[in-house]
């Protein structure tokens, strides 16, 4: 089977050395990012959907983006960290693939986080040297999550559901649609997603319509109505209240606290 990673985009965002203290439970969360950590001292914990994140020092971890729901740390803890952006269809990938969120870290991995630093300050300028390197970088450590990944086969038949998800969050997607990609009966392949995603595919197409919108208040001008428009959300109160739930904030306080983010 052709690797379906030949082709990823990874965008780098930031990067850096930081030590957090109780506070950033305010900051961890429904993060617009994908973000790897190196933890070398102290420890914290991140919430997410489904799991638990028990982060200690001596590992690396892969966070994807919108999984976490709450965080806290009780004293501090030092950490490397980068913060990315993928193509949306290696994202499809990634939630077949189900990369390790955990893995115990090497003996250069520091040493590849301040070298990806001090190339990301010099991409910054300009430099395309520097900016090859730093996308070559975190490539490299995102590969060592992907390791041990092999999708069962079932769930790998489900690529072409996840694309046309993702080619179509502005518009109005049933499971009548998304069963006809598959060629199944409704029940049944609304069963099936369930039990291979641990989530109904119409909270699937949700949380991923809502990372689209908080991207876009990010990474554009348009309007908290725009937006919803656009999303198909004709009642910008409904909107801000769906947003809200996932976020914890509304669009345009969540707007203002990460648009300086990027």
């Amino acid at each position: 089977m052709p690797n379906p990673f030949l082709n990823t985009q990874l965008q780098l965002t930031e990067c850096g050395c930081t030590t957090i203290n109780p506070s950033w439970h305010n900051l961890a969360t429904f993060f617009p990012y994908y973000r790897i950590y190196y933890v070398t001292a102290g420890k914290a914990k991140m919430y997410m959907f489904d799991d638990r994140l028990d982060l200690v020092p001596g590992r690396l971890y892969f966070i994807p983006a919108f999984s976490i729901t709450d965080a806290e740390c009780e004293d501090t803890m030092s950490h490397y960290w980068m913060h990315f952006n993928i193509d949306i269809t290696t994202a499809s990938y990634l939630t077949v693939y189900k990369p390790a969120l955990s893995i115990k870290a090497e003996e250069t991995d520091e040493d590849i986080f301040k070298l990806i630093h001090k190339r990301f300050t010099s991409a910054s300028d300009g430099s395309i040297s520097d900016s090859l390197a730093c996308v070559s970088l975190c490539k490299y450590l995102l590969s060592r999550f992907l390791a041990k990944s092999v999708p069962p086969p079932e769930t790998s038949d489900f690529i072409p559901v996840l694309e046309y998800i993702d080619k179509h969050l502005s518009t109005k997607i049933s499971n009548a649609d998304l069963c006809a990609v598959m060629h199944l009966n409704e029940t049944y392949f609304s069963n099936i997603f369930t039990k291979r995603f641990k989530i109904s595919p119409k909270q699937y197409v949700l949380q991923k319509r809502i990372g689209a919108a908080a991207n876009m208040l990010i990474e554009t001008d348009k309007s908290v109505k725009e937006i919803a428009f656009y999303f198909g959300y004709e009642n910008e109160m409904y909107f801000n209240r769906i947003f809200r739930k996932f976020a914890g904030m509304p669009p345009g306080e969540y707007r203002k606290k990460f648009r300086g983010k990027q």
